[in-house]
């Protein structure tokens, strides 16, 4: 699968509609490595700053010419009201945990995720940031946001696993004990997924009522929770995923079924090393993948699929703070053309970059 280069004449524009941006004067192309030489060259107490980072794909693709500016201090700490354009998914941080760096015309601040505090970043193109407070489990493994504002959460709680509803308030107006350890995978207005040793659970919020969707035996894995499933998404009646015995194979199940929907091998022009998320469109038809190549040094690289067939639409790579362990991805479909994202480091035990992306088709 190939990705199509900026077009030198589209660079140009970018480029120049960078520079005429207020508060940076340079390369906006530039701002990655810039970023990376100030952080070598700096002490621990001194960073460089969020990348920002253009991202363009597909064939005769237009660029995202919008400031997309460094995120900004998060607000205070009591919950936000949040609201996406229609269709849109909301930018959660699934999976942070530790202390991450953001920023505000240069000024850096410190924010803690993972035990009390649920980050997300507005996918409009301006990047606000916006902190959301739970409280409950022993810290929060798996984060969905819901478009009218509300918030499904699950993590460990003891022996077992705690599974709350908060409302676009802040208020939790649902906490029940899922009984043993459990994964959050996905949520939708009625129901929120689960890994369960059996499989993919169906979990009525309601009720608590639960079915299994797609038995473990399906999956071929022996352990659901054993590292043997790397990552997964459902959205509209479809189940994605990819296992560690393939990690460059994105597999689809039909949740009607349940019964392999397709399955897809990554990068058949570039050797693919590994997939280390994903996430499907609301409406199920395409998929974004965060992918890395064998190639020494090289970063994540952000694929989209359709999902009937399997055809690459586009995608980019992605410039990120180095790091001995892959950082995580957390995307979202503003609509069927445009996504944004954000790649960090989950469990830091030093201050992490958050490092943004778009991805326009």
């Amino acid at each position: 699968m190939t990705v199509d280069r900026i077009p030198q004449d589209v660079e140009a524009l970018v480029r120049d509609a960078a520079q005429a941006s207020p508060g940076y004067g340079g390369d906006f192309a530039e701002i990655p490595r810039i970023a990376r030489r100030q952080q070598r060259r700096r002490t621990a107490a001194v960073f460089a700053g969020v990348a920002a980072v253009l991202a363009v794909a597909g064939v005769g693709v237009a660029a995202d010419r919008g400031p997309d500016p460094a995120p900004v201090d998060p607000p205070a700490v009591t919950p936000t009201t949040v609201t996406v354009p229609p269709g849109a998914q909301r930018l959660m941080l699934n999976g942070a945990n530790g202390e991450y760096r953001t920023f505000d015309n240069g000024t850096m601040t410190y924010t803690e995720l993972g035990r009390t505090q649920v980050g997300e970043f507005s996918v409009d193109g301006s990047w606000q940031w916006r902190l959301h407070q739970l409280t409950g489990p022993d810290r929060w493994d798996g984060v969905v946001g819901r478009a009218d504002g509300s918030i499904v959460a699950a993590g460990p709680s003891g022996a077992s696993t705690e599974l709350v509803v908060v409302d676009a308030a802040g208020a939790i107006v649902q906490s029940r004990d899922l009984g043993e350890p459990v994964a959050l995978v996905s949520a939708d207005e009625k129901h929120a997924y689960l890994w369960r040793p059996s499989g993919l659970v169906e979990h009525t919020l309601s009720s608590g009522a639960e079915r299994v969707v797609v038995p473990r035996e399906l999956i071929e894995v022996d352990d659901v929770f054993g590292g043997q499933i790397v990552t997964a998404d459902v959205a509209n009646g479809l189940l994605a995923l990819v296992r560690k015995a393939t990690p460059c194979v994105v597999e689809l199940y039909d949740l009607s079924g349940p019964d392999h929907a397709g399955m897809y091998t990554m990068a058949e022009d570039r050797t693919c090393s590994r997939v280390t998320g994903l996430r499907l469109s609301p409406d199920a038809k395409r998929v974004a993948v965060a992918m890395w190549f064998i190639e020494p040094g090289s970063g994540p690289h952000v694929e989209v699929l359709e999902t009937d067939g399997g055809t690459n639409i586009g995608g980019t790579d992605v410039d990120v703070q180095p790091a001995e362990v892959d950082p995580l991805m957390a995307v979202a479909w503003v609509d069927d053309k445009t996504l944004r994202g954000v790649f960090f480091h989950a469990s830091t035990s030093t201050a992490s970059d958050l490092t943004p992306f778009t991805v326009v088709l």
